[in-house]
């Protein structure tokens, strides 16, 4: 389709302003037309892109009733005031989080939960989602207070994995951890002092790991309901790890345990 955009009507909500409405880049627009998750209004594509790639895409967003336009690249960078839009880009609804009624139908034998404590930097974010999705992570948990929502730049960050790991928002983290201890499921906390390392505690076990604020780490009063504490062993002399880079290391460790013992 080639022409001008339709106005969305006024009672529909975008992911945020006009300016901010936009996801861009290949591996992010294709996975979240294709996931079919969370609701696309328009996609736009750039008249340079190869004509089967336009075809397969218009395919696509016509089984999930999306309207095409084919633009310039010049057009695209305007709309989503940046370049490097790689010839896709598309208007958003707001994220639709997984709530945690619909989460708690799922029948999971031993969890391996996620657990964001004030996480604020959108790269942080999304990197941190990329790595859940991509080691086997079954839900991501974070806060509504200081805690970063899922923009544009972090499914781009995350390389459009915001669309294939259950994302939950919470209004009280310590409470959550409390029902899952009830229910026989480990919360797994990092601290540099910790006498566990991170390879002795046994991630084949029902878990939960949180990770914490950029500044701060994980406040004292999720850290009074960890039953564990764990350090990542270090040799260098910088004293912490980025908190993306540690969530990594975490969920690594817990892949590597549950699927190469």
């Amino acid at each position: 389709m080639v022409g001008k955009p339709s106005k969305l009507k006024k009672n529909k909500p975008l992911l945020g302003n006009h300016q901010k409405c936009w996801i861009w880049g290949r591996n992010a627009v294709r996975e979240t037309l294709f996931a079919g998750f969370w609701p696309m209004y328009e996609l736009h594509l750039s008249d340079h892109l190869k004509s089967e790639e336009i075809e397969q895409l218009e395919q696509q967003a016509a089984r999930s009733t999306v309207p095409v336009f084919i633009s310039t690249d010049k057009e695209l960078t305007q709309k989503c005031r940046a370049s490097d839009h790689q010839g896709m880009i598309a208007k958003m609804a707001p994220f639709p989080y997984t709530s945690i009624e619909l989460f708690n139908q799922q029948e999971i034998t031993s969890p391996l939960f996620l657990i964001l404590d004030r996480i604020q930097d959108p790269f942080n974010f999304g990197a941190i989602i990329r790595s859940a999705e991509i080691m086997g992570a079954d839900g991501i948990f974070s806060g509504t207070h200081e805690q970063c929502e899922v923009t544009s730049l972090v499914c781009r960050t995350s390389a459009g994995a915001v669309n294939h790991v259950p994302l939950v928002q919470a209004t009280d983290l310590v409470s959550l951890c409390r029902d899952w201890k009830q229910n026989g499921i480990n919360i797994v906390g990092t601290a540099m002092q910790a006498s566990e390392k991170l390879n002795d505690y046994n991630f084949q076990q029902p878990t939960a790991v949180i990770v914490g604020n950029e500044g701060t780490g994980i406040s004292p009063e999720l850290q009074a309901e960890c039953t564990h504490l764990v350090r990542i062993p270090q040799q260098g002399k910088t004293e912490s790890l980025n908190v993306a880079v540690s969530a990594s290391i975490l969920l690594y460790e817990a892949s590597r345990q549950r699927n190469f013992s």
